[in-house]
């Protein structure tokens, strides 16, 4: 080659490699330049990516923030703008894997669709493997349904790789940069991200982009209302669109109604996490329902909820205006019934417990020994109460229980009880039916219930100066009334007593 030539190569190479390294350090000036987008509301369906300046800013925190999580309402151009990071990540470091985290696999596939669709339209820094140019050094790559490879004339390819959600996914990569994808309804979130943060928690390296609107009781809201979890925390509300004004919301408003434009274009992070009609107990508040210690003349119950995963146990006491509160809880997993007996037991030392109230579906007998948990309990010292299995009357009972009275104070109020307060204000209502909390996610669940199992069974207030005696049927008896006929429940309950008072 002449000399005059091979100097020109050399300062367009050069020139290119300044272009890449300004590129790595400034990622808006990259998107700006060389991202495009498909925009349906562009001339041209395909549009170079201009950012909004809630764009620029969030940009700028995913390229210097380990993890990021963002919390924004619906179609602000988020899965785009991660997708550019990602596609930044690829082009520039040669080697590096990128793994995009879906509910599904079309949308798995549709994440693989547009980031090739900015790679198509990104000439200077990556050409397709089948139609690159003759003599071309720089990134060629192949686009499969799930998988984006590029592959550099010197280096290790680099990988783009789409999953859909499912339990185990986090256990099958590792990664550069994690992009989660709507994650608040990722069915596995927990599991997934188990696993998936070991992948990235390397001391130089590994980030994680999570993007979402908002569910209440996820994951997500965990993480993004968290504090110290080493998150950057973002939000974008509706108004981020500089095309949305006033107007654009009313007309929202009054398509969708006021609770659903709460949830999907939140103008606050406050608005996002108090969504109407969402939360079960939106009445339940620290102002209203904030509690002391139990007074003197009270009569005190414990309730759980037990299960293998889990033991929540609640201490509750009434005094003899029928006011309750509860003012001890106890929480564990992976503990046995002898174990589990033993917890609440010591805990209520010194107490003079009345009941203690189970769900009912402790006194199923074990196909294996003809025993029942409760049976168990009741050898290792806990003698049960049997609650309603009425999962609709118990959701009202605590209504009921928690509901403002005459005056604003309602008939319970919450103690030192931290880990029961944060349940009642996140968990919510079920999708299909109003009337109940929903059972997942169930983590939530379990304490809820366990106070439930009290709410359904409770209906009798101290009497004044003393306590008024109630029958205490051993496991057994249970057993015998649930299996009898009407004639031998009467005569159970004439020779033993009501245990249901």
């Amino acid at each position: 080659m002449p000399r005059g030539k091979a100097d020109s190569a050399a300062r367009l190479a050069a020139l290119r490699e300044a272009e890449r390294d300004y590129c790595r350090k400034d990622p808006v000036y990259f998107v700006e330049n060389y991202c495009h987008i498909e925009d349906k509301d562009a001339p041209d369906l395909i549009a170079p990516f201009t950012l909004w300046p809630g764009q620029k800013k969030a940009l700028e925190a995913f390229a210097s923030h380990r993890l990021c999580v963002v919390l924004k309402a619906r179609q602000l151009g988020f899965t785009w703008l991660a997708l550019a990071e990602a596609a930044r990540l690829l082009v520039l470091w040669p080697g590096r894997t990128v793994v995009g985290l879906s509910r599904s696999e079309e949308e798995a596939k549709e994440l693989v669709r547009r980031l090739g669709v900015m790679l198509r339209y990104m000439p200077e820094f990556a050409q397709p493997a089948a139609a690159a140019p003759a003599g071309w050094q720089g990134a060629v790559f192949e686009v499969t349904a799930l998988r984006i490879t590029l592959r550099f004339a010197s280096g290790p390819p680099g990988v783009f790789q789409a999953f859909p959600s499912g339990p185990s996914v986090g256990r099958s990569f590792t990664a550069d940069l994690i992009v989660i994808d709507e994650w608040a309804f990722q069915q596995f979130a927990r599991e997934i991200w188990a696993s998936a943060f070991p992948v990235v928690n390397r001391p130089e390296g590994g980030r994680v982009i999570g993007l979402s609107t908002i569910k209440r009781g996820t994951l997500f809201e965990e993480i993004f209302t968290g504090r110290g979890n080493g998150f950057h925390k973002l939000f974008l509300p509706w108004s981020a669109d500089p095309r949305r004004d006033k107007a654009w919301y009313r007309r929202t408003l009054a398509a969708l109604g006021r609770d659903r434009t709460l949830q999907e274009y939140p103008a606050s992070v406050e608005e996002a996490l108090t969504v109407p009609g969402g939360a079960f107990f939106p009445e339940v508040s620290e102002a209203t329902h904030k509690g002391g210690p139990p007074g003197e003349n009270v009569r005190r119950y414990v309730a759980i909820d037990y299960g293998l995963d889990m033991l929540s146990a609640h201490w509750v006491a009434v005094d003899e205006q029928g006011r309750a509160v509860v003012y001890r809880e106890f929480d564990a997993p992976d503990l046995t019934i002898g174990q589990a007996a033993r917890a609440v037991l010591e805990k209520s030392e010194g107490e003079d417990i009345e009941l203690v109230l189970a769900p009912p579906d402790l006194w199923n007998r074990s196909q294996e020994s003809g025993r029942s948990r409760a049976q168990l309990f009741s050898e290792a010292g806990l003698v049960l109460t049997r609650s309603s299995r009425d999962f609709a009357a118990g959701c009202a009972a605590m209504k009921e229980w928690l509901a403002p009275g005459p005056g604003g104070a309602p008939a319970m109020t919450l103690g030192d009880v931290p880990r029961l307060w944060d349940c009642l204000a996140r968990i919510q209502k079920d999708e299909h039916n109003p009337d109940v909390y929903a059972k997942t996610p169930h983590d939530l669940t379990h304490d809820v219930d366990s106070l439930r199992y009290f709410c359904v069974w409770w209906k009798n207030p101290a009497a004044p100066g003393a306590k008024e005696p109630r029958a205490v049927w051993e496991p057994d008896l249970y057993e015998d009334y649930e299996n009898a006929d009407e004639e031998g429940k009467a005569y159970l309950l004439r020779r033993y007593g009501d245990p249901w008072g």
